[in-house]
C-alpha cells in the first residue's frame, strides 16, 4: 500500500468535514418566515379548534339531508405545526403520561399444593405409560432395522431398549411403594 492511498482519503474526508462545519457556523443564517397576522403564538401543547359558526337556514331552503360539519383542529408547537384529527364519537382520549406511576399490584401467589403420595403415584403412572410407549416404538424400530439388515442401528436400538426397560422396572417398583403409601395416607 503506497503513501498516497493512505493519505488522500482521510485528507479528503477532513476537508469535506471542515467545509461543512465552516458553512454551518459562518454561512448565512436561514431567514425567518413572518407569521400570518391571524395566527396567535401558543404554548407548545395547546390546541385550537376552529368550527364554523352555525348558519341560519330557512325551512324551505333546507336540504333533505344535512351534511356533517367538519371541525378543524390544530396544534401549534414552538418549533413547527402539527395537524390533529378531531375527536369523533366513541374515541377515547389517552391519559397523559405520569412521571412516576404508582407501583403495580401483583396477584397473590397461591400456595403450592402438597405433593402427597397419591399425587406422586399419579405422576409415576403417567411417566410409566409414556416410557412403555417408547419401549414399544423402539422394539418396532429395532425389528425394522434387522429386516433392512442395518446391524449397527439394531445394536444401538437394543442398547436403548435395555436402558428403557431397566428404567421401567425401577419405576414399577417405585409405583408399588407409592401405591402402598397412598393407601395409608389420609384423604384431603
Amino acid at each position: 500500500m503506497n503513501l498516497r492511498s493512505r493519505i488522500v482519503p482521510p485528507l479528503a474526508a477532513a476537508l469535506l468535514l471542515g467545509t461543512a462545519l465552516a458553512l454551518r457556523f459562518f454561512g448565512p443564517a436561514p431567514e425567518a418566515k413572518p407569521q400570518a397576522p391571524e395566527r396567535r403564538s401558543m404554548p407548545a401543547i395547546a390546541a385550537v379548534v376552529a368550527m364554523p359558526p352555525p348558519v341560519p337556514v330557512s325551512p324551505a331552503a333546507a336540504p333533505a339531508r344535512p351534511e356533517p360539519v367538519k371541525a378543524e383542529a390544530r396544534v401549534e408547537l414552538a418549533e413547527g405545526r402539527a395537524t390533529v384529527v378531531p375527536i369523533g364519537p366513541g374515541d377515547v382520549v389517552p391519559e397523559p403520561e405520569v412521571e412516576n406511576p404508582p407501583p403495580q399490584e401483583n396477584d397473590p401467589i397461591e400456595p403450592e399444593k402438597p405433593q402427597t403420595a397419591a399425587w406422586k403415584h399419579g405422576k409415576m403412572v403417567r411417566i410409566s405409560e409414556l416410557l412403555g410407549r417408547d419401549v414399544e416404538r423402539l422394539e418396532q424400530e429395532r425389528l425394522s432395522a434387522e429386516k433392512r439388515g442395518d446391524s449397527a442401528e439394531a445394536r444401538r436400538l437394543e442398547v436403548q431398549l435395555s436402558r428403557h426397560k431397566a428404567r421401567l422396572g425401577t419405576l414399577r417398583e417405585e409405583m408399588a411403594a407409592l401405591a402402598e403409601a397412598a393407601r395409608h395416607e389420609p384423604a384431603e
